[in-house]
């Protein structure tokens, strides 16, 4: 036999090899994971500063300059999206007298997960007299993803907190629909160590079927929770209702004593946002982080 025939048989052994590998010999696939932990203080002149600062993993934080007496984070993923089995976590310190906000870079992008939900969990503690505000961007979800996301936050008696966590189905202006995915949300409130709001909200399978149902979505592709928790929530509220009214679009808020609720559809993001972005401006009273802008 030949030496170029022998090589490839040699060959031809290697690709028999390689194609015959299967179940628990195949290589597991990376799996995103991340971490971010912020804290607030009171710094010279009553401003606002940074007292701690962790980033690990795919989670990224950037501080842009102050231009006024709010502190602002911005949280990245650097992974550019979640699948199953990713796993991110935010934990966040607004001491005493503080004022910032945290948002994110750009919208989240939940993927097809082949296994697994992604997990996403924050949490958020509120001092006395602090102002807080928990804004990131739209999540976008697609095909085939699963996504199980939590927000516990802490607030002491006389602190602010605003929240807002916007839902987007696919984007149908390019022919992508949502018919098979799963979607969990969990918030938490506590008000000097005592639950005061709990809201959970699921959506599991044909998620545009079901957006389709009057009862529940009537056609919408988009939804937006707003939750705002310490003095002057019945203000708030009623700013709310006045707001969601005005647009036209599906929505209500809840005055629940201690906290505000507030609930908004839309069919697409373009209307979304020309609600939201005023309503957060409004009940936050104060101008939304620069990237909500670009």
């Amino acid at each position: 036999m030949s030496a170029t025939a022998d090589n490839r048989n040699k060959a031809a052994s290697l690709k028999l090899v390689r194609a015959s590998r299967s179940g628990p010999d195949q290589p597991r696939l990376q799996r995103s994971q991340g971490e971010i932990r912020l804290g607030f203080k009171q710094g010279v002149n009553g401003r606002t500063a940074l007292d701690d600062f962790y980033q690990q993993g795919c989670m990224k934080a950037r501080l842009p300059r102050q231009l006024d007496e709010t502190h602002e984070a911005v949280l990245i993923n650097t992974a550019g999206g979640l699948t199953g089995g990713d796993e991110i976590r935010v934990c966040a310190n607004f001491a005493a007298g503080t004022n910032a906000v945290i948002t994110t870079q750009a919208c989240e992008r939940i993927y097809r997960a082949s296994a697994g939900s992604a997990q996403v969990t924050s949490r958020l503690t509120v001092a006395k007299d602090a102002r807080a505000r928990w804004l990131p961007q739209e999540t976008i979800i697609f095909e085939g993803a699963s996504l199980s996301r939590r927000m516990h936050a802490d607030v002491e008696e006389g602190a602010n907190l605003l929240a807002c966590e916007s839902v987007i189905l696919g984007r149908p202006a390019m022919g992508e629909y949502v018919h098979c995915a799963r979607l969990t949300d969990e918030w938490i409130v506590s008000m000097n160590g005592r639950p005061v709001f709990i809201d959970r909200l699921g959506l599991d399978g044909d998620l545009s079927a079901e957006l389709n149902r009057a009862g529940v979505g009537n056609g919408a592709r988009c939804y937006a929770s707003v939750m705002a928790a310490g003095p002057g929530v019945a203000r708030q509220c009623e700013t709310a209702r006045q707001l969601i009214a005005a647009s036209g679009l599906p929505g209500g808020a809840s005055n629940l004593g201690t906290v505000m609720l507030a609930r908004l559809l839309a069919p697409n993001s373009h209307e979304l946002r020309a609600v939201l972005l005023p309503l957060l401006e409004a009940l936050g009273d104060a101008p939304l982080p620069r990237v909500w802008r670009i």
